[in-house]
């Protein structure tokens, strides 16, 4: 199958593009950034096969599409972070909603039949049991989704792909996934400078943080999802067109400094228990995700959890400043 892969060269996107090529599809990627050099040690091919462009640029989407004539698109191209999207509501909005739009009407003029969205935990308004659910209220007529913008975007563009499902017969699925952490990582979750300075022999302060839980998420595990996504063929008429990707329980940065520290030996890292405000609002809405409908729709299960990646982030990051290849 010939894939398009937008964002194909951010963190995620590498790992996608190096999952969908290991189970035999053609891949070829759209982005606004260059390979850096660590994710090319994810995705060495993912170079010559990336085609430069903005997600608002509906006429380089077009073109890409005629030459390609991929039978299915990954879009993981998005804005993300809860305090970013409060910086810059406009710039979310145009990237997150309006880009997928741009993928959307590009898809239906093209004759792609099949749509991926890499969503996020965030698009669910709040969880109201003790696991978050893809059927939990994705919207409040009281109040605002507790991860802003950002949340706000992921929920609007989940709404378009189904959409477009219904009434342009695209096969769109969203993936709706938590935190994803591993090698390469852009945004840091406590994670990146535990492990890079652990190896690095360097120390680690965190004033605050220490009982932010999230449902943390490797990077492989998610790479993998998109994957069988991509291969699913089965009918989605009456079933759920969104899906949880992700470790299925909730970790804190306290606990993950413990592991670091019994993985990467002198590892010094120093993390204070409490939250600033807005993390403390954000605590709120931590429940970990119910991952039963991925494992009965995709035959998809998490192969890490946290101790198994955070050794998997270490290995490999040592391999990297090793001058190392895979």
């Amino acid at each position: 199958m010939k894939v398009l892969l937008t964002g194909g060269a951010g963190f995620l996107g590498a790992y996608i593009f190096d999952a969908l090529r290991s189970t035999g599809h053609e891949v070829h990627v759209y982005d606004r950034a260059h390979v850096t050099p660590d994710l090319a040690l994810v995705a060495p091919e993912l170079a010559g096969v990336l085609s430069m462009g903005e997600i608002a640029d509906v006429a380089a989407l077009s073109a890409v599409c005629e030459e390609v004539k991929p039978d299915a698109v990954v879009h993981a191209a998005a804005r993300v972070g809860f305090e970013p999207s409060l910086e810059d509501p406009g710039g979310f909005y145009q990237t997150n909603v309006m880009g997928f739009v741009n993928i959307c009407e590009v898809a239906r003029t093209h004759g792609v039949r099949k749509v991926v969205l890499i969503s996020s935990n965030t698009a669910c308004h709040a969880g109201v049991g003790a696991v978050q659910k893809e059927t939990d209220p994705a919207f409040s007529v009281f109040n605002a989704n507790p991860s802003a913008h950002y949340g706000t975007s992921k929920m609007i563009a989940e709404a378009i792909g189904m959409s477009y499902s219904q009434y342009h017969g695209i096969d769109f699925l969203a993936l709706r996934i938590a935190a994803v952490y591993g090698f390469g990582m852009r945004t840091p979750l406590y994670i990146k400078p535990m492990v890079e300075n652990a190896v690095d022999g360097l120390k680690t302060v965190f004033a605050t943080g220490g009982r932010m839980k999230r449902d943390l998420t490797h990077v492989l595990d998610v790479s993998r999802a998109v994957a069988k996504a991509v291969n699913y063929e089965g009918p989605l008429a009456g079933r759920s067109h969104v899906v949880n990707v992700a470790a299925g329980n909730l970790v804190s940065p306290a606990e993950i400094a413990d592991i670091v520290r019994h993985t990467v030996s002198g590892a010094d890292i120093e993390i204070g228990d409490a939250l600033t405000p807005l993390e403390e609002e954000n605590l709120k809405s931590r429940v970990p995700l119910d991952i039963t409908l991925a494992r009965e729709l995709l035959d998809w299960t998490p192969q890490f959890q946290i101790g198994q990646g955070i050794a998997e982030y270490a290995a490999r990051y040592r391999m990297y400043r090793n001058g190392q290849t895979r």
